[in-house]
């Protein structure tokens, strides 16, 4: 395990977790670099890479202060979000996916959604989706063998919330449909809205993602 920490306390915590992205991370950080909104933290979790993901890493691990990493073997986004959970300490946390990107009042919108509405715990949000249409609809969470648009899902990097409120549902569980499944759980205890705001941009174009593996395996 290696690690590299910031020193700095942010408003946001921002965890991205990796695996094997180095075709497409620097999109990723480069578009938190574009951020109006700077009180942010970025917390990088390397599940296990074994690309040139942390040669990519180096030169903005060096520059930005607000840059965490750590790595561990293979292990899983689950459980790598959670580790990064567990660093963050930020009022507010969220993630990135590292073949994603957020446009350029992202965190800006959410942290005035917050000001304006104090009493709400999470948030999630639907997405702008980039791809072809054939490949917007993946399997249903709380039906394996049905497919649903991206559109009608819940889109776990677009929530976004109170660090006490993940730490209170103990974050994601090893399940398939994990942000669906955390939703609906947050949903019982915690109060939980739509925030309409299509600022993170979601990418179906990673042939290697989980859920192009899945629809292969299902051969739907």
């Amino acid at each position: 395990m290696s690690m590299i920490t910031s020193d700095k306390s942010y408003m946001i915590s921002v965890i991205l977790t990796t695996y094997n992205r180095e075709k497409y991370i620097l999109r990723a950080l480069r578009s938190l670099l574009a951020q109006s909104y700077k009180s942010f933290e970025v917390i990088i979790v390397d599940d296990g890479s074994n690309d040139k993901t942390f040669e990519k890493l180096k030169p903005f691990l060096k520059k930005q202060k607000n840059f965490s990493y750590i790595f561990h073997p293979n292990r899983g986004y689950q459980y790598s979000y959670n580790r990064g959970l567990m660093m963050a300490e930020g009022k507010y946390v969220t993630s990135l996916d590292s073949d994603d990107e957020y446009s350029t009042h992202h965190l800006k919108n959410r942290i005035n959604y917050f000001k304006k509405n104090k009493r709400v715990d999470l948030i999630h949000s639907p997405a702008t989706i980039k791809g072809k249409e054939e490949d917007m609809y993946v399997p249903d969470a709380r039906n394996k063998n049905k497919l649903i648009h991206l559109n009608d899902c819940v889109i776990g990097a677009t929530i976004f919330g109170k660090r006490e409120a993940f730490l209170k549902l103990n974050g994601f569980k090893n399940i398939y449909g994990q942000d669906f499944e955390f939703i609906k759980r947050a949903g019982k205890i915690l109060n939980v809205k739509v925030f309409d705001d299509r600022t993170y941009i979601y990418h179906r174009n990673t042939t290697d993602s989980i859920l192009t593996k899945l629809k292969r395996v299902r051969n739907l």
